[in-house]
């Protein structure tokens, strides 16, 4: 191991190794969306323990007028607060909604997963649940992470609330309330862990952290550990070169490369390649998949028709992270690339078979892992640029 990885890596690993106790990683907890739901069932009910009254229910509210632009503020009235409620309409079969809050005269219907996806739901069925009466409907979705680039048929239209931002407002309203804490020190605790779990060790600080780490491994070389296999024998070496702290930030930054992964694989295979067939003609994509592995799994490939019957040849790639650096730095098949001065692993980067050349994307993996707009053109404008050899 080189000096360079350890004054590299040495700034990105400011995180104490102890993390100290919690209740939701003791329990593993918080790993299933109906574990969350009641979760925010019990803090939504202002007559449950936790002796907080409305004031996380008005919180939720005003959360959620926030978010929704351009609609009439939902009123701070009581709210019936049921879980695992039947939203269909007129005999239409089931549609189970996680949670469904309903006042005498609004009903707000709420999708609760981990990503802001409708995943099945009818969002139409849950706009027609929460209006039946002719009451103000409003359909929410609730979720750990925000991707708009997943909310389609209809679900773009609902009001996404995230649990870091829910924790958040909450804890700062609790924080300063020393007579509640006083009285109340077991939900106190519960509301400091529920904002650690969801908070403290994700969101754009966290996320940001585990990038940072990941592209010092890019910058030192040292990339290539991620192509080890098994992946437990490579983080074992690593934790004996750089010591414990080292060790668990590695396994943090595979976990951040495959939400990355999936987060860019859903985009390509819908927004990017819509994009990619208006502009050239239905069916000019003929299909993108993530399958490769090793050093390469870290790569989208988009299998495009152009005149050359060679598939090789007619194959762009999508690479972050490892597979980008290997390409770039050490990939004899490409003639083209970028400077290693100038590379900057924090971004997307594009190649073409047929142009055998890398370029490095405008896009950033963060702006992967906060979620690309469907309508993002920056990936399109950059592949149709590759493939006139711009």
């Amino acid at each position: 191991m080189s000096d360079d990885l350890v004054t590299g890596l040495l700034p990105v690993l400011g995180r104490p190794l102890k993390l100290g106790f919690n209740i939701f990683d003791v329990m593993h907890h918080g790993l299933h969306e109906k574990q969350i739901s009641n979760v925010f069932g019990w803090l939504l009910d202002p007559e449950q323990t936790h002796n907080l009254g409305d004031r996380f229910l008005r919180i939720f509210i005003d959360e959620l007028n926030r978010v929704s632009v351009g609609s009439e503020p939902l009123p701070h009235y009581s709210y019936l607060v049921r879980q695992e409620v039947n939203v269909a309409v007129g005999g239409a079969g089931s549609d189970i909604a996680d949670l469904v809050l309903e006042s005498e005269d609004a009903v707000v219907v709420i999708e609760n997963y981990f990503t802001s996806d409708g995943h099945g739901h009818s969002y139409s069925g849950y706009l027609a649940f929460s209006v039946r009466d002719g009451k103000r409907g409003v359909v929410a979705l609730l979720c750990r992470d925000e991707d708009v680039s997943l909310q389609t048929l209809g679900w773009e239209d609902a009001a996404v609330l995230t649990y870091g931002k829910l924790a958040e407002r909450l804890l700062e309203h609790v924080g300063c309330d020393k007579v509640y804490q006083r009285k109340n020190p077991d939900a106190y605790a519960f509301i400091e862990q529920f904002h650690r779990k969801f908070v403290r060790g994700r969101g754009r600080v966290g996320d940001q952290d585990v990038l940072n780490f990941v592209v010092a491994m890019c910058d030192t070389g040292e990339i290539r550990r991620y192509q080890e296999q098994p992946q437990e024998v490579a983080a074992e070496r690593f934790a004996h070169d750089l010591a414990l702290q080292a060790r668990e930030r590695f396994g943090e930054g595979r976990d951040l490369l495959q939400r990355v992964k999936g987060r860019l694989s859903a985009f390509s295979e819908g927004p990017l390649r819509r994009q990619l067939n208006a502009s050239r003609g239905e069916g000019f994509v003929r299909g993108v998949n993530a399958r490769l592995a090793g050093i390469y799994q870290w790569t989208i490939n988009v299998d495009v028709e152009e005149e050359s019957n060679d598939l090789s040849q007619t194959r762009l790639q999508i690479k972050f992270g490892p597979s980008a650096w290997f390409a770039n730095e050490r990939d004899p098949s490409w003639t083209r690339t970028v400077d290693s001065s100038q590379a900057d692993y924090s971004k997307l980067f594009l190649t073409g078979a047929g142009v055998k050349e890398v370029r490095q994307s405008t896009v950033s993996i963060y702006d992967v892992l906060d979620g690309l707009e469907p309508a993002d053109p920056r990936l399109h404008d950059e592949i149709i640029g590759l493939l006139k050899g711009n």
